[in-house]
């Protein structure tokens, strides 16, 4: 290497190159990493999908997967999640089902439309009754309101544990039978397909920009140093 290169300022400017580099290489293999989780969440949710209902009880926790349970719907607390579905507004449904272990598991019985009062038509079922969906991990947060509000942000089971002095399961179910609703007021809850997202075009990108500087540096300082060469 030239001794022009060896300079203070050259040598900052290899460094910055450098950890330029590195840092568009990691950037992509994250999204590989974050491409390669949405796989493995796609594939549990398919597979939940199509095997057979098995007790809730059989199936540990955080896991997805189809199950039945027998127990019995308690209106409090009860709560609303807005959530849209092709492309109009609307809510669904959030109710406490208690076990026969006297725990509890928060179900989501459906969507309706902002213009719908579930209320009317849709309460949920009294009684034992026995249910079956899809178990879905709760969608967690970082905070509890001040209390329990008719809307809620997400589906998070310790929103509603927090006031009530049931103990939730994690989890959260998706009702997947209509048989399971009192009359159609509420239509029942779509488990859609995850969607893979963005990441391997994302993590093309970044080892795009590695590959222009790795090409491209070495260029500039030929470019350089035959400069400085021809000036002498």
């Amino acid at each position: 290497m030239p001794s022009s290169l060896l300079r203070p300022r050259w040598i900052v400017g290899h460094l910055l190159v450098g950890a330029a580099i590195v840092s568009f290489i990691l950037l992509g293999m994250w999204q590989l990493r974050r491409h390669d989780e949405k796989v493995v969440l796609r594939d549990a949710v398919q597979t939940a999908v199509d095997t057979p209902a098995v007790p809730l009880g059989e199936v540990p926790q955080g896991a997805f997967a189809t199950v039945w349970a027998t127990g019995e719907y308690v209106t409090e607390p009860e709560a609303r999640v807005l959530r849209s579905r092709d492309g109009v507004s609307g809510y669904e449904v959030l109710t406490p089902f208690v076990l026969s272990d006297g725990s509890a598991l928060l179900i989501d019985r459906g969507w309706a439309g902002l213009d719908v009062d579930h209320r009317v038509g849709g309460a949920a079922p009294t009684g034992v009754i026995k249910i079956g969906g899809v178990l879905w991990p709760g969608e967690e947060g970082a905070s509890i309101p001040e209390q329990m509000p008719e809307y809620v942000r997400r589906i998070d089971p310790a929103i509603f544990a927090a006031f009530s002095p049931l103990e939730f399961r994690p989890e959260y179910l998706m009702l997947t039978e209509p048989g399971q609703q009192i009359d159609g007021t509420l239509k029942i809850p779509e488990v859609g397909e995850v969607s893979l997202g963005p990441h391997l075009g994302y993590a093309g990108q970044w080892f795009l920009f590695a590959g222009v500087v790795l090409v491209g540096y070495p260029l500039l300082l030929k470019r350089r140093t035959g400069f400085a060469s021809n000036r002498e």
